[in-house]
C-alpha cells in the first residue's frame, strides 16, 4: 500500500495576513478598502479570506474571496 503523500503549506512572510490588517482587493472591477476578518492559508500560496468593507456604498458588507499574492517579478512600473 502507498503513503500518503504529506502536504505542507509554506507562505512568505510578504503573504501573510492576520485579522484586522487592512488591504485593499479588486472587487467587482474597482480596488476596495477592506479589513480582514479571517485568513486561512489553502494551496498554491493562496488563502482564503473572510473581508469587511470599509468604504464605499457597501461599507459594513462582508465579503468571501480568495486572496494571492502578486508575483514581484511581474511588475512592469506600471501603476
Amino acid at each position: 500500500m502507498a503513503r500518503k503523500k504529506k502536504v505542507e503549506l509554506t507562505m512568505r512572510g510578504s503573504q501573510l495576513l492576520a485579522s484586522g490588517d487592512i488591504i485593499h482587493v479588486m472587487h467587482e472591477g474597482s480596488p476596495v478598502k477592506c479589513r480582514v476578518l479571517s485568513c486561512l492559508g489553502i494551496e498554491d500560496a493562496k488563502c482564503l479570506a473572510n473581508l469587511e468593507i470599509l468604504e464605499g456604498d457597501r461599507k459594513g458588507d462582508r465579503i468571501s474571496t480568495t486572496l494571492s499574492a502578486r508575483n514581484p517579478s511581474d511588475d512592469t512600473g506600471a501603476p
